[in-house]
């Protein structure tokens, strides 16, 4: 790998998380999201191969989106369940306030037009709060978070989504490579001008993991998958540990049910 992306740089800051950043560039990278991450974080993908098949049509499954930014993924997974016939109720958090501001518009403009908003909400918040007040839920994702933590904090934000989830957590980042990071600087050039997307798009390859360092830093229990294009998700499987198996009874044995 090049000496440029050889090692993890944690330590940067993307230019959306500075108080002082363009309200405005800001506004547009949340609006941006749904496209950038449908094209290259591929949830869609995720929930057919770790999400539906945990699904059931005769029960609600509550998820929990952590880092939930301007919430296009949390009402991409709402939206994805309901076409497949299942209830599932999402759960965003996030703890910037401009983040959920932009989220929660979308939630106003949901309930404006006369769609199905209730099973779709955000509070500001960080696990650690959930897990101190005792909250549950069937699954757990994030995306694009991991590459924020610094050592220290990653194994402490693990054990808190494992203690919030009584199926499955799905955490879902970019892999570092000099590939990837001159795809993404290319591909996106011509575009998104008025927002952040690209610079800390660039930025956070230089934060995040190779998938042997994902590996090495995450806690017993946990495993890596590579998914397309230059992508990896952590995975945390309660459901198998307990012998509930995927899809079969409420995904509560064990646990307790979520609250």
């Amino acid at each position: 790998m090049s000496p440029f992306l050889a090692r993890r740089r944690p330590e940067l800051v993307e230019w959306m998380d500075r108080e002082d950043c363009d309200p405005v560039r800001l506004r547009n990278t949340y609006r941006h999201f749904a496209r950038v991450n449908r094209w290259i974080s591929r949830w869609e993908a995720v929930y057919r191969r770790h999400i539906r098949p945990l699904l059931g049509p005769d029960r609600t499954t509550r998820l929990l989106d952590v880092g939930a930014g301007g919430g296009d993924i949390a009402w991409s997974l709402h939206h994805l369940a309901q076409r497949d016939g299942f209830h599932l109720e999402v759960t965003g958090i996030d703890p910037d306030p401009r983040a959920l501001a932009f989220a929660r518009s979308r939630v106003d403009g949901q309930k404006r037009e006369g769609t199905r908003a209730r099973r779709v909400t955000f509070r500001q918040a960080r696990t650690g709060d959930l897990v101190r007040e005792g909250a549950r839920f069937h699954l757990v994702t994030c995306n694009h978070v991991l590459h924020h933590l610094s050592p220290k904090a990653l194994p402490a934000f693990l054990e808190e989504l494992e203690e919030l989830a009584t199926l499955r957590v799905i955490c879902s980042d970019i892999e570092r490579s000099r590939l990837g990071y001159l795809l993404f600087s290319v591909a996106t050039a011509p575009f998104f001008r008025d927002s952040f997307i690209r610079p800390d798009g660039l930025l956070s390859i230089r934060k995040s993991f190779t998938k042997a360092e994902l590996r090495d830093v995450l806690p017993p229990g946990w495993r890596v998958e590579r998914q397309m294009p230059f992508r990896l998700l952590a995975l945390r499987d309660m459901a198998a540990e307990l012998g509930t198996g995927e899809g079969t009874g409420d995904g509560t044995e064990g646990r307790g049910d979520p609250r």
